[in-house]
């Protein structure tokens, strides 16, 4: 676990190891683990609280049928990220807990697993919301953890309403529920779409928002340009900018470093970011930045490669 505030119900953790005596447990730290596949139920499994309290519960849920009956399961969290209140969420899915050792500004809530929440798949937890945009008309899939939860957030619009449409192959970087390029393509039917984020629950979102729409277009999990091949007239992204309460720049920095690579011969960059953030002369780096659009709260940003 990355920092000081992480490390905290892992110290509690190791503090209590013996008492715990749990049998070759599965660690769940991130959303990747749920996507991993299992032949036989794990003997125990260690949570550790989800960022996002959208995800508690349907964490919660999956893990319980990852599990043995009767296999232990412990969520380890810190106070401020609010372990004390996921109590119900953990009986609702897991079972009683049967102890709560408390310390370290952290707990662990430790019980059996009755498997309550066993039957739930991910796609049990799909939710949709609909979307008007540009003369567009579409349903856009939602999952717990994925940007954004049921509406279409002002930064989106505002890039949306100020991208061109004439372009033949896009890419939506950082798609989350894949609104940008799923308007896109029904916008211009011709267009060529790829659609791509590092977070498989995003990937997992997308693709049910174009399948619900019947839209075609490639999607594929990729930390920023890691996974993605080819070149593209234009990219698109309303990129994440935030790690719990921190500005985090590290999108935006991979983002630049290997933009350039991807873009065809006077291809373009359209980015959206709150304007108070110092992207123009980040994305300076790849070619000549200028503002496209703007509002009190957001800038979209044109760089020309």
């Amino acid at each position: 676990m990355a920092n000081t505030e992480e490390n905290l119900p892992q110290k509690l953790l190791s503090r209590h190891a013996e008492e715990l005596s749990l049998s070759n447990p599965l660690i769940i730290e991130g959303e990747t683990a749920l996507f991993e596949p299992r032949t036989t139920p794990a003997e125990s499994a260690i949570i550790f609280l989800p960022k996002s309290k959208a995800l508690i519960n349907m964490t919660l849920a999956l893990v319980s049928g990852m599990v043995r009956e009767g296999g232990t399961i412990v969520l380890a969290g810190t106070n401020k990220a609010g372990i004390k209140s996921a109590d119900t969420q953990y009986e609702a899915n897991i079972g009683p807990i049967e102890k709560k050792i408390v310390g370290n500004h952290s707990a662990l809530w430790v019980g059996k697993n009755k498997r309550l929440g066993a039957d739930k798949k991910i796609a049990d937890f799909v939710s949709y919301f609909p979307l008007s945009i540009k003369d567009v008309s579409l349903k856009i899939a939602h999952l717990p953890g994925v940007f954004s939860a049921g509406e279409l957030d002002e930064g989106t619009k505002l890039l949306l309403e100020t991208i061109p449409y004439d372009r033949t192959r896009v890419l939506d970087i950082g798609c989350g529920a894949g609104i940008i390029g799923a308007v896109y393509k029904k916008t211009n039917p011709e267009s060529d779409v790829t659609l791509s984020d590092s977070s498989l629950l995003a990937i997992e979102a997308t693709r049910e928002t174009l399948r619900a729409n019947d839209i075609a277009g490639t999607v594929m999990a990729s930390d920023a340009f890691a996974g993605i091949k080819g070149t593209f007239d234009l990219i698109l992204a309303n990129p994440p900018f935030h790690t719990g309460v921190s500005t985090d720049y590290s999108f935006i920095e991979k983002f630049v470093a290997d933009a350039r690579k991807h873009l065809n011969r006077n291809g373009e960059i359209y980015i959206v970011a709150n304007a108070f953030l110092p992207y123009k002369e980040k994305l300076e780096k790849i070619g000549p930045t200028t503002m496209a659009a703007e509002t009190p709260k957001f800038i979209v940003w044109k760089t020309v490669a």
